[in-house]
């Protein structure tokens, strides 16, 4: 097969981070990993709306296509859809600068994505303060609550690095809808997953990715040694007590399992492929 033909095209007219987007680009991942020391295109012209919090999960798989299969990954963008890449870095990334992107952002919509190694726990925590809670969309939100999600994504981000299994990096955006009064914000790993060390932890108990997730936002449980860590396993209870209490939504995907928490309502789906790693996207709303 020649390499014009290694073209992969996704004609969804509008893709969102959620499991279905995901799905897509999972479909996507699947089929440009059968080749190595390659060149692939990812066609997205027929893609009238790409949610840009879907850069963080883009990035994530081209690289690990990129280490692992040798495979380099070319994106076509529609012109409705390529501006906000620009602005977020993704494009940036794609090109080979990594976190260094030129282009401002002029409508101050976006959290840059960027990328961590899992041990940069001062530079997330500055990115979080500088970047994250420091967005426009967050003026109206008290520094109490600030300082304290800030916190819990602090632990969420260590917990890569102690649980995950992966020197992989991890990748995070963002992007305020000034309109809707919404703010997204997207983290993504590379790592082993929610499921292996939670089913060993529970004795198997746990046999399950979307169990596993479940079991890791219920505050009580921690596959940390408490001993040499101290407790654990609030950090992803409190974002969601968060959503729950604000209208927000709490989106965790890892392996085969895509979860959604909102309303105190959790809404579970099943993905056709594994995400190799996991997600994690908070949808704060009325801010």
């Amino acid at each position: 097969m020649s390499e014009q033909e290694k073209k992969y095209s996704i004609y969804q007219s509008s893709l969102e981070t959620n499991h279905i987007g995901v799905s897509e680009f999972l479909k996507f991942y699947n089929w440009a990993k059968q080749y190595s020391y390659t060149k692939v295109t990812l066609d997205l012209l027929s893609v009238n709306y790409i949610d840009a919090n879907l850069s963080a999960i883009i990035i994530s798989l081209v690289h690990k296509l990129k280490i692992e299969r040798k495979v380099w990954v070319y994106i076509e963008f529609s012109n409705s859809t390529i501006s906000v890449f620009f602005r977020n870095g993704l494009m940036a990334h794609l090109q080979g600068k990594g976190n260094d992107n030129d282009i401002y952002d002029n409508r101050q919509s976006t959290i840059a994505l960027t990328a961590f190694s899992p041990s940069e726990d001062e530079q997330f925590c500055s990115y979080l303060r500088n970047h994250f809670f420091a967005h426009r969309g967050l003026a109206d939100v008290s520094t109490t609550v600030k300082s304290s999600l800030k916190n819990h994504y602090i632990e969420v981000f260590t917990n890569v690095g102690l649980h995950a299994n992966t020197s992989l990096p991890v990748f995070t955006c963002g992007q305020y809808f000034p309109e809707k009064k919404q703010l997204r914000f997207t983290l993504v790993d590379l790592g082993e997953g929610f499921l292996p060390k939670i089913h060993k932890a529970t004795n198997g108990k746990v046999s399950d990715d979307k169990s596993a997730i479940i079991w890791a936002t219920e505050g009580i449980n921690t596959t940390k040694d408490i001993a040499v860590f101290g407790p654990g396993g609030t950090g992803l209870k409190e974002i969601k007590n968060y959503c729950n209490n604000n209208n927000g939504s709490f989106h965790i995907c890892s392996g085969l399992g895509y979860v959604n928490m909102l309303n105190k309502r959790t809404i579970e789906n099943n993905l056709t492929n594994p995400f190799p790693g996991s997600i994690v996207n908070i949808i704060m709303r009325n801010i």
